[in-house]
């Protein structure tokens, strides 16, 4: 992975077999982003898209095993404790313009994944949901509430 900063934003670069979530959460590590926002394009050679099922409280996985064009990746970057936590959905779209979508599980990049993120002053925080086992956004007042 490469990347340039500007200010706040940043420009990435992650390169082939690079998982990228693994790889966004290793740079906001390092970085120490407590917060901010991104987009991304480009390619994974397989994928792993996932959808919440509310009754049963959990996550279904969902294999695309075969080369994609990431048609879009849209996340945010916050914090559950003092650990990283991405929140990111995709759409992904193979060689005959079949297009899947859901919440990003794991990407692997393949041959290119290029990732504008913008950095936050401040910390999003995330706390578990008792009712559901997610952990959503602690907001403002909500804060004190949980």
């Amino acid at each position: 992975m490469q990347f340039e900063r500007f200010g706040d934003h940043y420009v990435l670069r992650l390169d082939p077999g690079e998982e990228a979530k693994e790889t966004l959460l290793d740079f906001v590590n390092r970085e120490q982003i407590r917060g901010g926002y991104f987009l991304a394009f480009g390619a994974f050679s397989r994928v792993a898209l996932c959808y919440f099922d509310v009754e049963a409280k959990q996550y279904r996985e969902n294999d695309v095993n075969r080369q994609v064009e990431v048609v879009s990746l849209l996340g945010n970057i916050g914090r559950e404790g003092e650990e990283p936590l991405i929140h990111a959905h995709t759409v992904v779209a193979d060689a005959e313009a079949r297009t899947y979508s859901g919440h990003l599980g794991k990407g692997y990049v393949r041959p290119t994944l290029e990732v504008f993120l913008t950095r936050f002053e401040g910390e999003i925080r995330r706390r578990k949901d008792a009712a559901t086992g997610l952990p959503l956004l602690a907001l403002g007042s909500e804060e004190a509430q949980w």
